[in-house]
């Protein structure tokens, strides 16, 4: 009787280990399913704000397309307010009002110098032929241009001078060859709107220069 009770104590104890066994397993599995549902629910929430962040971003670009794509329309419109350009003579480049010619300064004088090559003439006939046949109606601005190296030897004040004496020796000879002197401006501008930047003596060659302006008179 005693080895009777003696085993059934044994098995009870044995059922409450058993117990208290899947108790802890059943425990530990519920504690392990929080963790990684809270950890799902971080990440959840995180991939909501950058989908919101994505979404505000796509919309603030939309917003920029709209913009951009109104501007684009109001320049479109800009454009075809704008008058045709008038063909030009061979040459010559459209400007607001009319047409422009450069010439190099190489072509017309010698370094320092402002007196007209003898070469030079024939450039400046055709200039004249073209101002009196297709630009009967315009001003003629002529626009005398040197490079940024500061006068040394040729006895001019300065770069304002030698460009400014040299556009009038343009307008001279436009003049002796016909064209109005009511329709004649000389200026000189220097070294102060160069083409290029005055970086190499290839580039300083190309900013001296004479540019000839017929144009709607004012």
């Amino acid at each position: 009787m005693r080895g009777q009770v003696i085993r059934q104590t044994i098995v009870v104890v044995m059922l409450a280990i058993a117990a208290s066994g899947c108790a802890t397993k059943e425990k530990q599995t519920i504690t392990m399913l929080e963790e990684t549902n809270a950890n799902l629910t971080e990440r959840l929430n995180l991939a909501r704000t950058e989908l919101d962040a994505m979404t505000r971003e796509r919309g603030e670009m939309d917003d920029r397309l709209v913009a951009a794509l109104n501007e684009v329309d109001v320049l479109k419109e800009q454009l075809a307010e704008r008058p045709v350009p008038e063909e030009t003579a061979a040459g010559w480049t459209p400007v607001a009002g009319g047409a422009m010619i450069a010439i190099e300064g190489s072509v017309l004088y010698a370094p320092g110098k402002i007196t007209l090559r003898r070469e030079a003439r024939r450039t400046l006939d055709s200039v004249v032929s073209t101002i009196q046949g297709e630009y009967a109606d315009k001003d003629v601005h002529v626009f005398g241009h040197t490079d940024d190296q500061p006068i040394k030897k040729s006895g001019w004040m300065d770069n304002y001078q030698l460009s400014t004496e040299r556009a009038l020796a343009v307008v001279r000879y436009l003049q002796d060859r016909g064209v109005s002197p009511e329709r004649l401006v000389a200026c000189g501008c220097g070294e102060h709107r160069p083409r290029v930047p005055n970086t190499s003596e290839t580039n300083r060659a190309a900013n001296r220069r004479v540019e000839i302006f017929a144009i709607d008179p004012q």
